[in-house]
């Protein structure tokens, strides 16, 4: 990570600035004034581009209320830790797979239990991205996912947010006229160049995905220099690509990608530092429900036979996500809705988030 200026998070909120030079030593920041003094000092030195670079890291890392809005719907993230509800329109999704396959009145049944249950967002899709899954094609796609939406929004109303998880953009213009609100992109707008395109003509929002490599070879040779700063670059790199192509900064969610391309230590090291990623001034997503992670571990530290199955999952996912929660995320993706969302009111209430 040489020839970069960064922060990482030590804890406490105590701040390591790592300049340029990589022969200069990290410099500690544990206040605002230690902080001022520094940026007063690379000002003086001619530093400009990294005093501007720290001072608006700071900024952004004390942002903790942020807002969704599409269309007269609005979700405010801040105040509680929102729910993203998963509904796999798929035969081979790894945890629900055939489930919800070309079934579209027995998916709006089971939308509607997930807003009853607190969900503050459905995602809809329609291609797993499980290691190893095979790419679909787009009209086996919309086949999956566009009967799904148009019957929610007829049977179930327009008050709450549909998401529509594909990184197709012509699947996600088909989501958005018949009645989407955001599109979830696993792969951060990098598999289909007109994505960008297509977010910044309906304006809506957009939720950046890290992966490294597609699905179906994505956990071969997994190998990151330091996997929290670049994820961070490549959002850096993806948002500024948008707002070139006119996105409004305020229509971006990043999600760091948990289990897409990374490996056990990948995944945890993620969770430990996710307040890192707060420097990007933006709400983020994480998505740790019943992934392959949390069999592994509890398989070994419990020495399991095998690895427990996704719906066996669910404890460990529900202990991942109140770290995730603890260090700064603000929307939890779910495939157990009523669980989640009963574990996130205890600790957002405990936290001071949610009034008794």
């Amino acid at each position: 990570m040489t020839g970069k200026t960064f922060i990482t998070v030590e804890e406490k909120d105590i701040f390591k600035i790592h300049l340029k030079d990589p022969f200069s030593k990290p410099v500690l920041i544990e206040n605002e004034d230690q902080f001022k003094d520094l940026v007063n000092k690379l000002k003086s030195s001619g530093k400009g581009e990294e005093a501007k670079f720290l001072t608006e890291c700071w900024v952004n890392y004390w942002k903790n209320s942020f807002k969704i809005n599409y269309k007269g719907k609005f979700l405010n993230l801040g105040n509680k830790t929102a729910v993203m509800g998963i509904l796999n329109c798929t035969p081979d999704s790894f945890s629900d797979g055939g489930n919800y396959y070309k079934k579209p009145e027995k998916s709006v049944e089971r939308i509607k239990e997930m807003l009853d249950e607190g969900a503050d967002i459905i995602d809809i899709g329609g291609e797993s991205t499980r290691p190893g899954a095979e790419p679909v094609p787009e009209e086996e796609e919309l086949e999956r996912v566009i009967p799904v939406i148009s019957l929610a929004r007829k049977e179930l109303g327009n008050d709450f947010l549909i998401s529509i998880d594909t990184y197709k953009s012509s699947v996600a213009e088909a989501a958005l006229n018949e009645g989407a609100d955001i599109v979830n992109d696993i792969s951060g707008m990098t598999f289909d160049e007109r994505m960008i395109n297509v977010v910044s003509k309906y304006d809506c929002p957009i939720i950046l995905n890290h992966t490294k490599g597609k699905p179906d070879t994505m956990q071969k040779d997994v190998y990151y220099d330091d996997v929290v700063l670049d994820i961070s670059e490549f959002f850096r790199n993806q948002i500024n690509k948008g707002l070139q192509k006119g996105i409004r900064k305020d229509r971006f969610i990043i999600d760091p990608g948990i289990g897409f391309g990374k490996n056990v230590e990948h995944n945890v090291e993620i969770i430990k530092r996710l307040k890192e990623f707060k420097f990007l001034g933006l709400p983020v997503m994480i998505g740790i429900s019943r992934k392959s992670f949390v069999g592994k571990i509890l398989k070994s530290l419990l020495s399991k036979d095998g690895i427990p199955s996704p719906e066996e999952r669910v404890f460990g996912s529900l202990g991942a996500t109140a770290l995730a929660v603890l260090n700064g995320v603000h929307i939890v993706r779910t495939h157990d809705v009523k669980e989640t969302v009963e574990f996130l009111i205890m600790i957002d209430t405990i936290r001071g988030y949610r009034v008794v």
